[in-house]
């Protein structure tokens, strides 16, 4: 923008036609402002009226997006010279919307923090008015933000918070948590975070919100009543209230697996994902438990496992199957129709489900179908700069490690194609609909991700955010982003399902002043270390992680991105595609194993179930203990006659 001499004004502002501007804007909202702002000042430039393009370029700046709080000062100064704040400082009071004015007020506060104090007020009403022009249970988000905005300023500042906390309040009574999206329950949290509000009451709330969400099947609201309920308690200190708002919140994942069966596209597999979320929710809640109550926990345990077992059986036939040979057209064809026209949820779990690892059995049989000319021509494998990188052994003590090396080379292939037919064309199609031809309040944001997390076998406490932030950006297909996050909490979750196993991941290097080494994937993915990695995964997967992350036959790909091997333009192969689908796939619970010493731990007889289901003899056998144990009735009923009969004597 050109220095003007006499710089702008108040007048130049009020004779520049902001105000019908802002009267033709289809929202009152500062994006919508900052497009037709933008227009405008294009026209007035065309017919040559700088003062007026001045004013509608300054307007663009304040509203191109918000004032971040953390921001670098010297960002700010180059967004607003001393004279665009000189300006702004001028017109704040004349501006009669309360959209603009905030994000004006709250610009000239954080320029001088001391010295504009009465424009950090003035930033928290105008705030809270654009919240309540802005209210609205379909599309909350707007409403919220400027709440948010509005109280974390005022606690900033030390001003007035509690005329904040009235509307919030006033909002949760208007729709007592049955507004159709999640505008209670984000306001609710967000005065969690602040501390903020009568603990009791809003605890009475939540619960009224959980019972109506389970009510209409909305499960992933339940729960968070439920975990909101936990909260409120916590603050009460009450926690007999505390312990059984967890509990359920933890059964919402069972009630969740039946609704499933009725109404899921692929039933058994989404009631599964949902029990293995039921047994994690249970198996978290041990840690904080009495013994009485870890005894009840452990009975549900088993009551989970089992139905889990069948589940997971019937499952297996809903898997997507995709053949070695294929029309690559008819494949992507078929990836799109799996996912297309179905909701988020759903959707994403139909693109998990897309087909399955390369089984072990079938690369090791065309291996050793084609081993003889490997035998005089050993593949060596080369890196981007001609540099050897691998070498399949051609010892013959080594046979086993020489076939292992061309299957984890096959594989490669394996992964190309079916990200090439299937996995991408899926990708693509529910990035399209969900995200990219959706207006941005409708939009699958990083947010909608933490329900598949959460509660997650996969996924330690305090890795969600981090699964769902890879899992996202995988999706909208930033893949250099997916891979730099998704790798090292694959490595941490190996390790902590191992910890969960009762296995020690971990040593001390005693030539290094003792210093105490988490082992990596390198380490933990293979049975001759650890023989508990087998039961974590299938045959398959752990196979296909191996290839992927750490085989140097294979991708390879947790050792050259630790090493910084891999370049950009590398992130576009299929490979870290295929990673991205692998990791959701195991979210999903598709290939983790059920920890069975976990169940065992209440009741040691439970490893023995089923060992007879194929024994021909036994139905006789357990006919003839039947048999026993009437005759043995009999003969009790009978003594038992005999000694009323001498006392009557």
């Amino acid at each position: 923008m050109m220095s003007l001499n006499p710089p702008l004004n108040k007048e130049d502002f009020m004779n520049s036609g902001w105000k019908e501007v802002i009267e033709n804007s289809e929202r009152k909202l500062c994006n919508i402002y900052y497009d037709n702002f933008r227009r405008k000042a294009q026209e007035i430039k065309d017919v040559g009226d700088d003062r007026q393009c001045a004013v509608f370029e300054i307007l663009q700046r304040v509203t191109v997006a918000p004032i971040q709080l953390d921001i670098e000062y010297s960002t700010f100064s180059d967004r607003f010279t001393d004279e665009t704040i000189d300006f702004l400082a001028e017109i704040v009071d004349e501006v009669s919307d309360a959209e603009l004015q905030a994000q004006i007020a709250e610009i000239l506060w954080f320029k001088d923090k001391k010295r504009n104090y009465r424009m950090g007020q003035l930033a928290v009403h105008s705030y809270l008015e654009s919240a309540k022009i802005l209210k609205d249970p379909e599309k909350w988000s707007r409403c919220f933000d400027r709440i948010k905005k509005a109280l974390t300023l005022a606690l900033k500042i030390n001003y007035q918070p509690e005329i904040v906390v009235d509307y919030i309040d006033e909002v949760l009574n208007c729709y007592q948590a049955k507004d159709p999206l999640w505008l209670s329950v984000k306001l609710m949290e967000l005065l969690l975070d602040c501390k903020l509000g009568n603990a009791h009451t809003y605890s009475i709330l939540a619960e009224q919100g959980a019972i109506f969400a389970e009510s209409i099947g909305e499960w992933d609201k339940a729960r968070k009543w439920w975990e909101i309920k936990v909260e409120w308690h916590r603050i009460e200190k009450n926690y007999e209230k505390l312990y059984k708002s967890k509990i359920l919140a933890a059964e919402t994942y069972i009630k969740e697996a039946e609704d499933s069966l009725a109404k899921h596209p692929t039933p058994y597999s989404k009631a599964s994902d949902d029990l293995q979320k039921a047994f994690e929710a249970f198996e978290r809640l041990k840690s904080q438990s009495t013994e009485e109550e870890r005894t009840a926990i452990n009975t549900k345990l088993e009551e989970i496992h089992k139905l889990l077992l069948e589940y997971q059986q019937k499952s297996s036939h809903e898997l997507i199957k995709v053949y070695s040979e294929f029309d690559i057209s008819n494949a992507i064809e078929l990836a799109q129709s799996q996912v297309k026209g179905k909701k988020f949820s759903e959707a994403i779990l139909a693109l998990a489900l897309l087909g399955s690892p390369q089984k072990v059995l079938d690369l090791r049989q065309m291996v050793e179908k084609n081993s003889l000319l490997s035998q005089f021509m050993p593949i060596e494998i080369k890196n981007d700069m001609g540099k050897t990188v691998a070498r399949q052994p051609i010892e013959p003590n080594k046979a086993e490690e020489a076939i292992l090396f061309e299957m984890y080379r096959i594989a490669i292939e394996a992964h190309r194609c079916h990200t090439q037919a299937f996995i991408e064309p899926a990708r693509y199609q529910i990035f399209s609909e969900h995200i990219l031809q959706k207006a941005e309040d409708n939009r699958i944001k990083e947010t909608d991700l933490m329900p598949l997390v959460s509660n997650n076998p996969f996924v330690p406490p305090g890795r969600e955010k981090l699964f769902a932030k890879g899992l996202y950006a995988g999706l909208i297909g930033d893949f250099i982003t997916s891979t730099h996050i998704l790798i090292p909490q694959i490595e941490n979750s190996v390790r902590y399902l191992l910890l969960k196993r009762g296995v020690i991941t971990s040593g001390i290097d005693n030539k290094n002043n003792g210093i105490q080494k988490e082992d990596n994937l390198n380490s933990t993915l293979y049975p001759s270390k650890y023989p508990q990695i087998t039961s974590i995964c299938d045959e398959d997967t752990l196979f296909d992680i191996r290839g992927l992350l750490i085989e140097h036959s294979g991708s390879n790909l947790r050792n050259r991105m630790a090493h910084g091997l891999i370049s950009d333009d590398d992130f576009s192969s299929s490979t870290f595609s295929y990673l991205w689908w692998l990791t959701l796939r195991l979210c999903f619970g598709i290939g983790i194993l059920v920890p069975q010493e976990i169940v065992e731990e209440s009741n040691p007889w439970i490893k023995f179930a089923g060992m007879f289901k194929d024994d021909p003899l036994f139905d006789e056998f357990v006919e003839e203990m039947a048999k026993n144990r009437r005759e043995l009735d009999d003969e009790i009923t009978a003594y038992e006659s005999s000694l009323e009969e001498n006392d009557v004597a």
